[in-house]
C-alpha cells in the first residue's frame, strides 16, 4: 500500500520508521523536501504536484494541522483522506474547536469570542484571570498571552478566544485510536510537565478519570479514523479538555519504547484497514523533549548509560530556542525508578535549566 503523508516533520519521520515493517511505501508532500520524513520517504512531491501525490497514494494522512488546503480537499474528494478534513478545519479556528467540543457535551474552560484585542481584554477582565488566544494559527504557546490585571503584549488579529484561567492540579493527555470500522482503543493516559506552553516530559501511566470516555465521544462525533491526541487540565479529579490534535502527538512518543505497539504504528494500521490492538504498557514510561541544542555525543553516552533509555534525533536543519530537535525515551520497573531517570536525564540535557532552551 502507498501511504501519502502531508508534511515532512518528525511525526511523519517516526510514522514511516514504525510503518516500514508493514510493507508499505511512503510518499511525502512538502515545499522543500529536506524535512526528516522526506529524507527517508520512498518519494517526495512538491506542492505543485499535490494531485499526482494523492493519485499515487492509496490513503493520505498528515502529520500537522497547518498543511496545504488544496491537498487535503483533493484527497478528501477522492475518498483517501484519514482522518477527515473536518477534524483539521476545526483546528484552524480555536473558537470553532471550542464550540464543537462544548456543543457535544465535552467540558472546556469557560470562554468568550472577541473580534478585537481590546474586546478580548475586556472579556478577560470579567474572568479576572484569563488566557487570550489568537483564534487562527499558533501552537506551543505561540499567539497567546495571560491576562492577570494586565497583558505583557498586544496580539495582532481580528478574532480571539478568551478562556478563563484554570488553576489546574496537573496537565494530562490521552492517545486514542479509532479505525475505519469504528473500533476504538487507547493508550494509558500520561501526566505531562510543560513550561511556557512547551511539552517538556511526561509520565505514563496516570489515572484515566473520564479521559477514555471523552476521547470516544469526540472521535465518534467527528467520525474520526486514525490516532488523536487530546490534552486535558485536571482539577479536583475533574477533567477539562484544553485541545485535541488530529494526528499522532508529542505526548505519545513514550510508546516507542515502553508499549507493545507505538502510536505511529497504530495510526498507520488504523488508516490502512489493519487491526488496531489494545496497547499494553509494559513498564512506567516517559518521553523528554530535546529542545534548542545540537546532538552532543557526551550527552548521548550519559543518557544511554542510564539503562532503559533511547535517543531519537530528528535531523532537522537549524537549531534554535524552543525547537524540538529530538527526544529521549525512558522506562523504569517502578515509577520511582523512572522519575529518578527523568531527573538525571534533565540534568544531562539542561544542566543550566530548561528555561534557557525555551
Amino acid at each position: 500500500m502507498n501511504i501519502g503523508i502531508i508534511g515532512t516533520g518528525q511525526l511523519g519521520f517516526m510514522m514511516i520508521n514504525e510503518g516500514r515493517r508493514l510493507g508499505n511505501r511512503y510518499f511525502t508532500l512538502d515545499s522543500n523536501g529536506v524535512g526528516p520524513a522526506s529524507l527517508i520517504a520512498d518519494a517526495h512531491f512538491s506542492p505543485e504536484e499535490y494531485r499526482k501525490f494523492v493519485d499515487e497514494s492509496d490513503v493520505v494522512t498528515f502529520e500537522f494541522e497547518h498543511v496545504m488546503e488544496e491537498a487535503l480537499s483533493y484527497a478528501q474528494s477522492q475518498g483517501k483522506l484519514f482522518p477527515s478534513k473536518e477534524a483539521v478545519d476545526l483546528k484552524k479556528d480555536r473558537s470553532r474547536e471550542k464550540d464543537f467540543l462544548s456543543d457535544h457535551g465535552l467540558r472546556v474552560a469557560e470562554y468568550r469570542v472577541a473580534n478585537s484585542f481590546e474586546e478580548a481584554v475586556r472579556y478577560a477582565k470579567d474572568f479576572g484571570k484569563a488566557v487570550i488566544k489568537n483564534a487562527y494559527g499558533g501552537y506551543d504557546g505561540k499567539g497567546q498571552v495571560i491576562y492577570d490585571g494586565s497583558v505583557s503584549e498586544t496580539l495582532k488579529g481580528d478574532k480571539f478566544v478568551v478562556e478563563e484561567f484554570i488553576d489546574f492540579d496537573y496537565e494530562a493527555s490521552i492517545i486514542a485510536i479509532r479505525d475505519r470500522d469504528g473500533n476504538f482503543t487507547y493508550f494509558d493516559p500520561t501526566y505531562n510537565y510543560n513550561r511556557e506552553a512547551i511539552f517538556i516530559y511526561n509520565i505514563a501511566p496516570t489515572e484515566d478519570l473520564s479521559m477514555p470516555d471523552m476521547a470516544l465521544k469526540l472521535m465518534q462525533a467527528l467520525d474520526y479514523h486514525g490516532v488523536m491526541g487530546i490534552e486535558f487540565y485536571v482539577k479536583n479529579r475533574q477533567v477539562i479538555i484544553n485541545e485535541y490534535a488530529p494526528r499522532v502527538h508529542n505526548s505519545g512518543h513514550h510508546t516507542l519504547l515502553g508499549s507493545s505497539i507505538s502510536q505511529f504504528e497504530e495510526h498507520v494500521r488504523a488508516i490502512s484497514g489493519l487491526p488496531v490492538p489494545k496497547p499494553v504498557l509494559y513498564r512506567p514510561s516517559s518521553s523528554i523533549n530535546i529542545l534548542g541544542q545540537d546532538l552532543d555525543h557526551d550527552k548521548v553516552v550519559k543518557i544511554l548509560s542510564l539503562g532503559e533509555s533511547s535517543v531519537y534525533w530528528y535531523g532537522k536543519q537549524g537549531i534554535r530556542r524552543r525547537r524540538k530537535v529530538g527526544h529521549v525515551n525512558l522506562t523504569g520497573y517502578t515509577r520511582d525508578k523512572l522519575e529518578e531517570r527523568i531527573a538525571k536525564t534533565m540534568e544531562v540535557l539542561y544542566p543550566d535549566g530548561v528555561s534557557n532552551y525555551i
